[in-house]
């Protein structure tokens, strides 16, 4: 069982006051929403209470002996100034199920930063939390995790296909990028400010995908049939049972999982879909969604799940993907399992970028043996907080 033991850092002097680290109460929501508000600019909207007591409070996925929200924090009086959450989840490791944290909404206030406070909030959950994984993350939450010893585990990518991208769709993107990479946001702007080069390389772009599609060979996807759900059915876990150790390393994606993070996350909404066999018997799931009107004009392909070696299933629930999200001008997805990456570019998919997630483990005896498998996990945009409203 996890340590309960309280941590608290040392005081540190902060314009003449402490700043104390320990772990939130329900109590602490308003000021934490007040700090959320102080620090997350334009994204402060869609992380607001109903997303925060979904996530880290009635999470069915908190340790058995654990009821407080999975949220530390760093507070300065009563003013919350810094905050690492945890999203909690089961990892399903070979054929041992155990409880895994990610390590979410890493920040720290302005005025408090160059104290150290995201790595003293770290140690703080290390008591409490065994296993701590990131996927996305910013250059400062990765010095957090490799000073508390993380492993790196293999790469996973981001993948886009621009099969209906516009020149205004691009432009628009470019104007997000550089909002994001201030480094290059001259270049980006100057480019984005001439009509026709944006347009031209929305037309190659199509063009390119269009090439990679023919190049492509589909499977055949006889004898299956897709349905819409509302909710997962628990009979969907007798076929993740059997799915699950096709993978030496994925989080739980039962139909507890996939109905409170698809149908009860606030906020978004979600297509839902199982994909059935010829014999009846489900035989994977896909989850997709448009996305809102504040983001770019993107459809996400969130989840595809099939067993490891059924490419077939896979194919299917990838062709189903694109016709479900035909009307945006760009499709997005992320995959670190070989088989997963090679369909996505089969598909017309451009990797755009390359994600090293950490994980960090508290036994010894665990650690050396997640040491020996850190090329073998499966992720997708299911995993983490990956899949949330970014405004542009």
């Amino acid at each position: 069982m996890p340590s309960k033991q309280r941590a608290t850092s040392e005081p540190t002097p902060k314009m003449g006051k402490q700043v104390d680290v320990r772990r939130a109460t329900e109590a602490d929501a308003d000021a934490i929403q007040r700090f959320v508000r102080e620090t997350y600019g334009d994204e402060a909207p869609y992380k607001g209470p109903d997303r925060w007591r979904w996530q880290f409070v009635n999470s069915p996925f908190h340790p058995a002996d654990d009821s407080a929200p999975s949220v530390w924090i760093a507070v300065d009086d009563a003013r919350a100034v810094g905050q690492i959450a945890v999203q909690d989840g089961r990892l399903q490791l070979g054929s041992d199920l155990l409880d895994a944290g990610w390590i979410v909404d890493v920040m720290v206030h302005p005025d408090y930063r160059g104290l150290r406070l995201s790595h003293q909030i770290h140690d703080a959950i290390m008591l409490e939390r065994g296993i701590l994984v990131t996927l996305t993350m910013a250059p400062a939450t990765r010095r957090v995790a490799e000073r508390a010893e993380c492993l790196t585990l293999g790469p996973t990518g981001r993948f886009i296909q621009p099969r209906r991208v516009s020149g205004a769709g691009l432009r628009r993107w470019l104007a997000h990028k550089a909002q994001m990479r201030p480094d290059i946001a001259w270049a980006l702007n100057l480019f984005r400010a001439s009509y026709v080069g944006p347009t031209l390389l929305a037309v190659f772009l199509r063009a390119a995908t269009a090439v990679r599609r023919r190049s492509g060979e589909p499977a055949s996807t006889q004898g299956r049939r897709l349905e819409e759900v509302s909710r997962f059915p628990e009979s969907y876990d007798e076929f993740w049972e059997s799915a699950a150790p096709t993978f030496p390393a994925l989080f739980e994606r039962t139909a507890e999982f996939l109905n409170w993070r698809f149908c009860d996350c606030p906020e978004l909404e979600y297509r839902k879909f199982v994909l059935y066999g010829s014999d009846g018997a489900p035989c994977g799931h896909l989850v997709t969604r448009l996305a809102t009107q504040v983001e770019l004009r993107v459809g996400v392909i969130v989840d595809m799940f099939a067993r490891a070696d059924d490419t077939t299933s896979l194919s299917a629930l990838l062709a189903a993907a694109e016709e479900v999200l035909a009307p945006a001008e760009f499709l997005e997805a992320a995959a670190s399992t070989p088989a997963w990456q090679d369909a996505l570019s089969a598909a017309g998919f451009f990797q755009t970028h390359i994600m090293r997630p950490t994980v960090v483990v508290r036994d010894p005896g665990l650690k050396a043996r997640i040491a020996s498998m850190l090329d073998d996990w499966h992720f997708t945009k299911a995993d983490h907080d990956w899949d949330q409203i970014h405004p542009a």
